[in-house]
């Protein structure tokens, strides 16, 4: 092998190494844009679930948000036992819920109508 083709065969290598880096770097930061792209949007959910009174869901995923694997599936077991726990544990946590958004919607002008109007419909029904 001459000293040219040595040199063309290194210059080759080369430049094919650097384009194959470059589109691996490349992917690599897609990717990891998409995952903290999915964390924040957990977080902000997390965030607006709370203002409404959840408290175990937000909390699931604050630790998906944070990468907390181990943390999420402590929650997911407390979920799955609220849930299995019967009727009452199930419907204390929706009462509450409930009562939340029943005072987001009474603060509003806009709420107040929407309360409004649904009550007029249901004693519209009952007569």
């Amino acid at each position: 092998m001459s000293l040219l083709s040595t040199v063309l065969l290194a210059v080759i290598v080369t430049a094919v190494g650097v384009w194959l880096g470059r589109q691996l770097f490349k992917r690599g930061f897609q990717f990891d844009t998409r995952v903290e792209d999915r964390r924040r949007a957990a977080a902000k959910l997390a965030g607006v679930l709370s203002q409404y009174g959840l408290v175990r869901i937000p909390d699931l995923l604050i630790d998906y948000s944070v990468g907390d694997y181990s943390g999420m599936g402590e929650h997911v077991v407390e979920v799955t036992k609220l849930f299995l726990a019967g009727e009452r544990a199930v419907l204390d946590e929706f009462e509450k819920v409930f009562a939340s958004v029943l005072n987001a919607k009474l603060r509003t002008d806009e709420g107040r109508a929407y309360v409004a109007a649904r009550l007029a419909e249901v004693e519209a029904d009952e007569e």
